[in-house]
């Protein structure tokens, strides 16, 4: 009896693996079907794209930089002698020609001491004229001991103090002589101080006879200046400098004499033309820029300084040079470059990119009228299916025409 039950659990379980093994088998082909039929619907799966045509451009690299106007010259007329402004002859924005007024100082105190001098060259001048008149004296006296000496009737100590007498009047003479020299000298002084008392433009200008802006009024009158203190500055606006700061990846492409454009957002509809004037040779520790000055000429006056500026200089360009729009560039697995559109079907391609100008790269590595994606390419792999629209059709068929 045992034997049979036992006969009969084998055969049990036999059948048991036998009906396990035929649905692991029916399962696994099941997915299979499955997945091939997925892989084939993925195969076939065809993704609308939008394109462009590879074709020749003029591209310009051009570079953009904001900066600030500044007058290349500004000129502080400040005052040699401290004192009182008695009187500011000049408003913001008058023009000042070299000579013109700028300011006085009260000037009592200097017109005395002007009078003191001249009073002290008038008393040396008296001396001068007194020690002269000794002097002659003396002379005759010394001659007649000379006479009176030859005739025996004067000592040789009488001579000798005549001699002493004339050369001490002789030595008076000269003393008198220095000391107008040395009053003249205070005079000149005194009329110098006084004529610090007004403040005058005396900038370095050469031939040069154009105006000077009052950009700044330090003093009103009233106010008690030290000396150096600035009354008013004036600046030149018909030559400007456009101050712009410049990385390390720019600044090795930039060059003294170089040609650059410069708008204002008060001008927006006019350019104006600069020349790069000069570069500092050091970059700053905080920022890692350089300071690079662009000469601006502004004859016409329409530019102001302090005004923010947008300084354009051209890098690079390109004549006729095969272009894509830069959307069609992309990267793949560290590799730049654009899916073209190939029977249909497209086809990854490397390239190399150069100028970019108003949403068009240069390239390498495709050839004038390919087409390359600019839309959808996220959704592509090499091989890919790919449809566009019929009115890219015409498109391109005109462009090709």
């Amino acid at each position: 009896m045992n034997e049979k039950l036992i006969k009969r659990g084998k055969n049990l379980l036999i059948v048991v693996g036998f009906v396990l093994a035929a649905w692991v088998i029916i399962f696994l082909v099941m997915r299979s079907g499955s997945n091939e039929q997925k892989g084939s619907a993925r195969e076939q799966a065809v993704v609308g794209v939008n394109f462009a045509l590879v074709e020749r451009r003029d591209l310009i690299e051009m570079r953009v930089f904001s900066g600030s106007l500044i007058a290349e010259k500004q000129y502080d007329a400040a005052a040699k002698i401290g004192g009182q402004i008695q009187e500011i002859a000049v408003n913001l924005g008058d023009c000042i020609r070299q000579g013109d007024l700028i300011a006085r100082l009260d000037s009592e105190e200097y017109e005395q001491q002007v009078a003191q001098a001249r009073a002290e060259l008038d008393v040396a001048h008296a001396s001068l004229a007194e020690a002269r008149s000794s002097l002659v004296a003396a002379d005759r006296a010394y001659q007649r001991a000379i006479t009176l000496r030859a005739q025996k009737v004067a000592s040789a100590s009488e001579l000798e103090t005549a001699e002493t007498e004339r050369l001490a009047r002789q030595a008076g003479v000269h003393l008198a002589q220095a000391q107008i020299k040395q009053r003249e000298a205070a005079l000149r002084t005194a009329d110098v101080r006084l004529s610090y008392t007004t403040i005058s433009a005396d900038w370095q200008a050469g031939t040069d006879d154009a105006c000077r802006y009052v950009a700044k009024r330090h003093v009103d009158a009233g106010n008690t200046i030290a000396a150096n203190a600035p009354v008013v500055t004036l600046v030149d606006l018909s030559l400007l400098k456009a101050v712009i700061n410049v990385a390390e990846r720019d600044y090795a492409l930039i060059k003294t004499g170089q040609l650059a454009n410069i708008s204002v957002d008060s001008i927006a509809d006019k350019i104006f033309p600069g020349t790069v004037a000069r570069m500092a040779p050091v970059f700053e520790e905080t920022s890692r820029q350089a300071r690079v000055e662009i000469a601006v000429p502004n004859p016409d006056g329409l530019l102001q300084g302090g005004m923010f500026a947008r300084v354009y200089i051209e890098f690079g360009r390109a004549e006729q040079a095969l272009a894509v729009p830069s959307t069609a560039i992309i990267q793949r697995s560290g590799v730049y470059g654009a899916f073209v559109v190939e029977d249909s079907k497209a086809r990854f391609v490397e390239v190399k990119t150069g100028i970019e100008h108003e949403g068009w790269s240069q390239v390498t590595g495709l050839e004038e009228g390919q087409k390359v994606v600019t839309i959808g390419h996220h959704l592509l792999s090499d091989g890919a299916p790919v449809s566009t629209s019929a009115e890219e059709e015409v498109l391109s068929r005109q462009a090709r025409e």
